[in-house]
């Protein structure tokens, strides 16, 4: 089973101007519209079974609309991360009530939305998420398409390890899109765990198989930031790996993704239509 843990869609009536308002900032290219269908094609060439999706609330006000309609998307293929703002008020039974409707985990986006990760304004956030079980996927290192000061950093990730051992992070981009020396002095062998998208084919060959080889190969999780990224380039690309075998390559893609999510190909989204705020 292949899962891609990092992948974004949208509405259709939006998801062309989305699209190409990130392109216009940020200069990257897409591979894909954006939309749930377009999602769907992509998994379908590349061979991937599931595929969890988040997208980001920059206003408090966006984190209901932005959950329920992701919750509206989710299926046996497709699996949903919950949105939610720093700035909104939150109580252990709100975050429980995601999870009690099928959200299988977070996404933040320190940049975004405007928070530096080891802020102590988060911590009670990150208590509670630590005490559901919930992984919690952050945008990592440098965003193309936004200017400094880089919100989440290999040292900020390390500090929030520190003080939330039991919280199970994700650290997308490698562990901080270019900012790899930081990474390697800061978290590699930590218990958390570091997702490829975006980065995988960017990065040189040596510095990928140094990544694989210091940092537990039980702690990778294959993402391919589709739209902005290829899911069958970057499942092809891993397939190739001469440094990894069959069983390593089998973990990347999906065994590891499978065990920190609980995820099987049975278990889909819960039918209900709760109010998450």
């Amino acid at each position: 089973m292949i899962i891609d843990s990092h992948t974004h869609i949208y509405p259709d009536a939006k998801a062309a101007r989305t699209v190409q308002s990130v392109r216009d900032r940020s200069g990257i290219q897409s591979y894909s519209d954006g939309t749930k269908n377009g999602l769907l094609d992509s998994m379908n060439q590349a061979g991937v079974d599931i595929s969890l999706i988040s997208n980001i609330a920059t206003r408090p006000k966006q984190v209901k609309s932005i959950n329920q309609w992701l919750q509206a998307q989710g299926s046996s293929k497709i699996r949903p991360l919950a949105a939610w703002h720093p700035d909104l008020a939150s109580s252990p039974e709100m975050l429980a009530l995601l999870k009690q409707s099928g959200f299988i985990g977070f996404k933040f986006h320190p940049d975004y939305q405007n928070f530096f990760v080891d802020d102590c304004k988060m911590f009670p956030l990150y208590e509670t998420i630590a005490a559901l079980g919930m992984p919690v996927l952050f945008h990592a290192g440098v965003d193309l398409g936004l200017p400094e000061p880089v919100h989440c950093t290999p040292q900020g990730l390390r500090n929030v390890l520190e003080a939330f051992p039991k919280l199970r992070i994700i650290a997308a981009h490698m562990g901080g899109d270019q900012m790899w020396p930081e990474t390697e002095k800061l978290l590699f062998g930590r218990d958390l765990y570091m997702d490829t998208s975006f980065v995988l084919r960017k990065m040189p060959l040596p510095l990928i198989e140094r990544f694989f080889k210091k940092h537990p190969i039980e702690r990778f999780l294959f993402g391919s930031d589709t739209p902005w990224g290829g899911q069958k380039e970057d499942v092809e690309y891993i397939l190739a790996l001469p440094f990894l075998n069959t069983r390593e390559k089998e973990m990347v893609l999906g065994q590891n993704a499978a065990q920190l999510y609980g995820i099987n190909e049975t278990t889909s989204i819960k039918a209900t239509k709760p109010d998450f705020t």
